[in-house]
């Protein structure tokens, strides 16, 4: 009796912390939709990545495009273009007309641009479309403190 109880445990905790393992903790989502179009992101940081300040991306719309050509984060009339790179992940989704593009950047430079807390995201694409989104840059600012 006693040891299955005890396996019982370990398996709960081993199960547990695997669990907690593969886990994300989104910081911001946003989207918009019409009749005709859907786009969003997804802004999170991987559990995997607790060491260094690398922040992820998943952006989504409902148009054929290849890739995100430029990001730039935008406050009034001052624009700045984001370093990032394109994660090596498949997004699985539902939905065949959904294309996702993983991105992956340092939070630190959005925090180094000292921009107010309401912003835009401008995700350009290689098809010559762009897709404008809000931000809330002391989400972030309060998330990289935090960790």
């Amino acid at each position: 009796m006693m040891k299955k109880f005890f396996l019982t445990v370990v398996f709960i905790l081993t199960s547990g912390w695997a669990y907690s393992q593969q886990t994300k903790r989104t910081i911001d989502y946003q989207y918009f939709r019409n009749e005709n179009s859907y786009y969003a992101y997804e802004l999170f940081k991987n559990n995997d990545a607790e060491k260094n300040n690398q922040l992820m991306i998943n952006f989504s719309v409902n148009v054929n495009y290849k890739k995100v050509d430029k990001i730039y984060i935008k406050s009034k009339d001052i624009e700045f273009k984001m370093k990032f790179k394109e994660r090596e992940e498949t997004v699985k989704t539902d939905n065949p007309e959904q294309k996702f593009f993983p991105i992956i950047f340092n939070g630190d430079d959005l925090v180094a641009m000292k921009l107010p807390c309401e912003t835009q995201i401008i995700f350009k694409l290689d098809n010559g479309l762009q897709y404008t989104l809000p931000l809330n840059n002391c989400n972030i600012i309060e998330f990289m403190k935090k960790n």
